[in-house]
């Protein structure tokens, strides 16, 4: 348990996380006076738009009880489908679902900056400080699969292969972004072992991944196949939306996959080898590892060919889970608050779509960018790191 200095410290970052999911959960409960066919046109102009709101409205406003995938297609992996599903149940209506579900998302978040904390070399502030959790803790269910990439990283660096492969499983059952630890982590085993022991240090890890996957999703894939798989292909048939993409006229095609996922290959390709270098050196591959993940997370959120507001949250994820310096922090967290203006507000005010990408293409283009620095900022560590002197034995 931290003392002193660092109590404190935990008090204020705690104390900050608890005000921003105070003041979020305000400003989005308006909606709740407001659900059912208008919901989504009001929020925008109000500026307090949700998709746990939304959603319940879609689908269990009417009293129904639609089973996840069973008899209802979700855009979503499977445990984040459940998570949607089960607080409907609860008397009270939306109400009660999004006040539990919420509840829900803040103690993910709790989990999340308590796994950081315990993390040597991480720095728990930059997801906690961030106004942007006020916009984006209750938009989206993705505070749930970040709680499983923090505990799944908190694993790792105790050593606990297993537990973090069971975690990543999750988190990847979860949304996909958890899974960009897998190859550093892969890489880090790796080089660490000998030999003739490095395939057998991979085995383990290995088959619990394989496993928790399959046992989460299987049963949805073999009763409900369309429906389960309707994620995979609704996301495969999309072109590029509020992404830079978007704003410099790549909508669609091969071009776009390509630029799309090349970017984020590359950056898994480079963490994996680089932590296992790092390992084999004997330097930190425990920080080689977050740096690894940090990039490729970053990478993802930058150069997708889809960009959601909340994606942010996994941003600031990457700089607590590595320290990324503060100057950056700044500048990050303002273009969080401006991108949420531009994606609902000038929605809402029903702008002509031509005047209005004069807003959202800048904002994209800036936003991009802001992001590609800490990626540049995480790559020039992760090499640091690769290239340190083997230590003296």
């Amino acid at each position: 348990m931290p003392t002193g200095t660092s109590a404190r410290a935990r008090n204020v970052i705690l104390g900050l996380a608890l005000l921003w999911l105070g003041l979020g959960y305000v400003n989005i409960a308006r909606g709740l006076f407001h659900t059912g066919p208008r919901y989504r046109f009001w929020s925008f102009q109000h500026l307090c738009y949700s998709d746990v709101i939304a959603m319940h409205g879609d689908r269990y406003l009417g009293g129904g009880h639609p089973r996840p995938y069973l008899d209802d297609q979700i855009e979503y992996p499977v445990l984040l489908g459940l998570f949607l599903w089960l607080p409907h149940w609860l008397p009270g209506g939306a109400a009660a679902h999004f006040t539990v579900t919420y509840l829900l998302l803040a103690l993910c978040l709790l989990a999340a900056l308590l796994a950081l904390e315990r993390i040597p070399g991480a720095r728990p502030a930059w997801l906690a400080a961030t106004p942007a959790l006020a916009l984006y803790a209750g938009l989206n269910w993705d505070l749930f699969p970040i709680a499983l990439l923090a505990l799944a990283a908190l694993e790792l660096s105790r050593q606990r292969h297993r537990a973090a492969a069971a975690a990543t499983a999750l988190g990847i059952s979860a949304k996909l972004f958890p899974g960009v630890l897998v190859l550093p982590a892969a890489g880090a085993l790796w080089g660490e072992a000998a030999p003739p022991g490095r395939w057998r240090r991979l085995v383990g890890p290995a088959l619990i991944l394989a496993a928790v996957v399959l046992v989460v999703n299987l049963p949805f894939a073999i009763l409900a196949p369309e429906s389960w798989s309707w994620f995979f292909r609704f996301n495969a048939g999309r072109g590029a939306e509020n992404s830079a993409w978007h704003a410099l006229g790549i909508s669609r095609g091969p071009l776009l996959e390509l630029l799309s996922s090349g970017p984020l290959l590359a950056a898994s390709a480079f963490a994996l080898l680089a932590a296992a270098r790092a390992a084999r050196r004997r330097a930190d591959a425990g920080r080689a590892v977050r740096l690894g993940a940090a990039l490729a997370l970053t990478v993802w959120i930058a150069t997708n060919k889809v960009w959601s507001p909340q994606y942010a949250l996994y941003g600031f994820l990457a700089g607590a889970l590595v320290a990324a310096p503060w100057p950056l922090f700044g500048p990050l967290t303002a273009v969080s608050l401006i991108d949420y203006w531009a994606a609902f507000e000038v929605r809402g005010l029903r702008w002509d779509p031509a005047f209005r990408d004069h807003v959202f293409h800048p904002v994209g283009l800036v936003r991009t960018l802001l992001w590609l620095v800490l990626a540049a900022w995480l790559a020039r560590e992760l090499w640091k790191v690769a290239r340190s002197p083997v230590p003296v034995q």
